[in-house]
This record gives structure tokens, C-alpha cells and sequence, in this order.
């Protein structure tokens, strides 16, 4: 008799609130396309009790063969000090080559764009405070995922898929993870890279 094999463990990142729905879909698709989901609104990750939220995150992304992270125009609040929870996860999945996959809000695309262009006449940069509307500090996580401070000949793995609704999103999640074996040859690479 054979063994059965393993699910794939696909972690998706932290981001959640005002999006609640939306994530909801996604990790239900993912466990549709017959993968283990990893994902902290969900409960799907391991908490040891003596942790902190960001060390049983960071652990969750140790854990996971793949990861998905989604930027959005909210900071959210899982903030630390100076660290964000999203922010951290997607650092640690770069760090340890875990395989990634990144959809960015057209919002933060947006933003980003615009406030390169937008400059006080002093030339001072504008300062948004306590926004609820936007916060600058996703433009930092999608220049950090983007490579942004890498000559844009030597990026690699800097794709972020760009997104404003839920169906765009759906359709970039299936072309990436309902192949398996394209999952499965990217695991492997991983594995023995």
C-alpha cells in the first residue's frame, strides 16, 4: 500500500482586518485546490502559548512550504513596536527562500506613484498622520517585495500581481497553485536548491 502523500502547507500572510471575507475565499479556494492552509484569522497555525503572536507567525512561516502574501493599503494592527506581524512574515518567507507568491491593492500601486510625484514647494515630503484611509508605511512592504532597491536588471522573484477585487485576485491564485505539478516541481527546487 502506498503512502498517502502530504498536503502542500501554503501559509497566507496576516492580513486581515476590514478583509475578513474576502481571506475567508481565498483559504477556502486553497483548501478546494487540495492544499493545507496556513493562516493566523483562520486559526489553521500552531500557538504555543508561550509565544508571542509575532514569534507563533514567524514559526508559521518556518512551517510552510509556500506562502502567499497580500499587501494592502492598511498597516494593520499587528504592530509591535516598530515591527508590523504582515511585514515580518514576509521578510522571514524571502529570508528562508520559502517559494512566494505576493497580490499588491492597485491602492498601494497608486499611492506610490503619486506621492513620488507630490512634493510640499518647500520639497519637503508630505506627511500623512493617523490615516485610516492609507497608510505609507504598505508602499515600504511593496518596495521591499518588488526588490525596489535593486537595479531592476538584477530582480528576481519580484512579482507582485497587482489586484483590486476579489475575482482578480481568484484568478491569479488558481493560475498559480491549481497546476500541481508546477506547485510540486517548485517545492522540489526549493527543497534541493
Amino acid at each position: 500500500m502506498s503512502k498517502k502523500k502530504k498536503k502542500v502547507k501554503v501559509m497566507v500572510g496576516s492580513t486581515v482586518y476590514g478583509f475578513e471575507d474576502q481571506l475567508s475565499q481565498i483559504v477556502a479556494q486553497l483548501n478546494t485546490l487540495g492544499y493545507q492552509v496556513l493562516n493566523s484569522h483562520h486559526g489553521s497555525i500552531k500557538v504555543n502559548p508561550k509565544l508571542s503572536n509575532l514569534a507563533n507567525c514567524l514559526a508559521a512561516v518556518q512551517e510552510c512550504d509556500l506562502f502567499l502574501g497580500i499587501i494592502r493599503p492598511y498597516y494593520g494592527t499587528g504592530n509591535i513596536g516598530s515591527l508590523n506581524i504582515t511585514f515580518e512574515e514576509i521578510k522571514k518567507a524571502i529570508e528562508l527562500k520559502k517559494p512566494y507568491w505576493f497580490l499588491v491593492h492597485r491602492d498601494v500601486v497608486f499611492a506610490r506613484s503619486l506621492f513620488k510625484k507630490m512634493k510640499l514647494k518647500s520639497g519637503d515630503e508630505i506627511v500623512i498622520e493617523d490615516s485610516k484611509l492609507f497608510d505609507k508605511r504598505c508602499i515600504d512592504v511593496y518596495e521591499y517585495v518588488i526588490q525596489n532597491h535593486i537595479p531592476v536588471t538584477l530582480r528576481n522573484g519580484n512579482w507582485a500581481q497587482e489586484f483590486y477585487r476579489l475575482d482578480e485576485m481568484m484568478t491569479y491564485i488558481t493560475a498559480q497553485f491549481s497546476d500541481k505539478d508546477f506547485v510540486d516541481q517548485i517545492v522540489n527546487q526549493a527543497n534541493n536548491g
